[in-house]
Parts: structure tokens; C-alpha cells; sequence
């Protein structure tokens, strides 16, 4: 089964250039180096793959043999001047790294199925979800779209934990906080504030048998309360880049970060990531930033 976002289907690169042109290191695995080793070794370019791909001396993580170089101007060794990759041209999508072939998509692998989102760093993903239409999680047995297999960044099995412990109820809890994060009738830091409440809340249930039963006395509260909300109060009427923001959380949250991090860290982390949109006098760019930080340097975004 895969379960992804529906924008995953509608995405298309649009060579802007953006992802080859950030300060990121783009890490390789033993595998890629040694293909791009023969392929340039063949046509007698054994200088420039010395130049283009640089061992790690360092400790690094799993996969992490080599990195790709940098322009002067810090693009990507292989971005040319029309913002097209001269390696993607010279051998085809599949001889690229993981890293490339994958990005912005966002692979997962959970009990239910491989799970499949973007990430919000991509201008063209952005354009994508600067939309009123809320953003649907789609169940289908075959793919959106093409990916690197067993090249996840996120594994989520919650049946790993004890049946007394809330993340066993994980994808229970997802589904409620994103119809949280989607309730229209409040405002965008309303919907936090309650979402954040109700985690303190499941945070705090007694881990015992009774449990189960907890949450779903929770949850259907919860549901009867913005039931009445759309009967008594209209929806809320959203300023400039709402949707986008609203989307924007939405995906953060179907990324599992609570099952990553935990109830604390991952609230650390909305109510950073709000006080850092708020401060911005410009929505885009300042997701834009956020997805960086949260890519390449979560502890500063933990920190804020």
C-alpha cells in the first residue's frame, strides 16, 4: 500500500535550481561513487571525478561515503549554466545518487505502507500548495511516482511500542491532528494552541489498559467540538499565504515527527517554527527556511 499527500502526483522539477544551489552536502553511498568512478574512468576523465566526488575522512551515517563537490559560487559541481545537472543529462535519472533521484520527495516506510510526502524547501512544491483545497492523504496500491526503494527517511511501527503507551495509537493520533491542523473555524494559531492541548493531554493519560479507551473518548470530544464550531461559528477568514501555512503543517506533521522526537520536542518544534513564521514579513521564504534548518540543522530549529 502507498499512502502519500496528493501534491506528491502533481509535482514536476522546474529547473529552477534552487537544491543545487544550497550550502548542503550532498552525500553518496559506496555504491554511487564506484558507478560514477567507471563512468567517468571510461571516457578518460579520472581528474574531474578526483575533483567532483571527495571521500569522507570524517565519521559519517549510514550510507555516507563521499560527498559532491562544489562550484566556486557553492552550486553543485554539476549544475550548468541553464540550471539542468550535466551528470542527469550525460547518464540518465537513474545514475544519479539517492539524494538527487529522491528529493523533494520524502519516502517513509511504516507497518501500513510505504508513506510519501514532499518537502516544503522546494520552490515548486510551494507553488503547489499555496491553494485553498486542503491537502488529502491518498491510500492506492500502486505509486505516485517513481523513487529509489529502501531509501526512507523515516521508519514508523508503532506496534513496536506498548499497547499502553500512546504511540501505539500513532497513526490514530496523526489523522486526528491533522483534521486539527485543518479545522477552518479557528485561526491558524488557534488550531496550535488546541493541537498542542491535546497532546499535553494524551501526554498525560495513565499508561495502563485503559488507554485505548481514553483516546477514543478524546478524539470523538474533540470531533463534537468542532462539529459545533462549524454550526455555530463561520470559517475563519484567512489572510494572504494562509493556505500555504496551513499545508505547510499539515505536511510536517504526516512527516512523523511526533513518533520521531516525542510529544515535547516535537511541540518545541511548532511553536519555534510559528515564532519564526511570524517574525518573517514574507510566509514562503520563511518555510523555505525552516525545511533547510529541519533538513541539515534540526538542533538550531530545537533551539530557537
Amino acid at each position: 500500500m502507498f499512502i502519500y499527500t496528493d501534491i506528491v502526483a502533481d509535482f514536476a522539477c522546474e529547473m529552477c535550481g534552487t537544491c543545487c544551489s544550497n550550502h548542503w552536502q550532498v552525500t553518496l553511498d559506496e555504491t554511487s561513487y564506484r558507478r560514477n568512478q567507471a563512468l567517468f574512468g571510461s571516457a578518460g576523465r579520472q581528474a574531474e571525478f578526483d575533483q567532483a566526488f571527495i571521500k569522507l575522512q570524517e565519521a559519517a551515517g549510514y550510507g555516507e561515503y563521499a560527498y559532491i563537490a562544489k562550484q566556486d559560487g557553492g552550486s553543485c559541481w554539476f549544475l550548468d549554466n541553464s540550471n539542468c545537472c550535466r551528470l542527469h543529462k550525460e547518464a540518465g535519472h537513474h545514475h544519479l545518487d539517492a539524494v538527487c533521484q529522491t528529493y523533494p520527495r520524502y519516502p517513509m516506510s511504516s507497518s501500513r505502507g510505504i508513506e510519501l510526502t514532499l518537502s516544503f524547501s522546494c520552490p515548486a512544491v510551494l507553488k503547489l500548495a499555496d491553494r485553498e483545497q486542503p491537502i488529502a492523504i491518498i491510500k492506492e496500491k500502486q505509486p505516485p511516482t517513481i523513487f529509489p526503494e529502501k531509501n526512507y527517511a523515516v521508519e514508523v511501527y508503532p506496534q513496536q511500542h506498548r499497547p499502553w503507551e500512546p504511540l501505539y495509537y500513532y497513526f490514530e493520533l496523526e489523522t486526528h491532528f491533522i483534521d486539527i491542523l485543518q479545522c477552518r473555524n479557528l485561526k491558524i494559531e488557534e488550531r496550535l494552541a488546541f493541537l498542542a492541548e491535546i497532546v499535553r493531554g494524551i501526554n498525560s493519560l495513565p499508561q495502563d489498559e485503559t488507554i485505548g479507551r481514553e483516546l477514543t473518548a478524546l478524539f470523538n470530544h474533540n470531533y463534537d467540538f468542532m462539529d459545533k464550531l462549524a454550526t455555530d461559528k463561520p470559517a475563519e477568514k484567512l489572510e494572504q499565504g494562509s493556505f500555504l501555512l496551513e499545508n505547510f503543517l499539515v505536511n510536517f506533521i504526516f512527516r512523523k515527527p511526533f513518533y520521531i522526537y516525542g510529544f515535547e520536542k516535537t511541540l518545541q518544534l511548532l511553536t519555534n517554527m510559528w515564532q519564526q513564521i511570524n517574525n518573517s514579513p514574507n510566509i514562503a521564504a520563511a518555510i523555505i527556511q525552516i525545511e533547510l534548518q529541519y533538513g541539515h540543522d534540526r538542533q538550531s530549529l530545537l533551539r530557537k
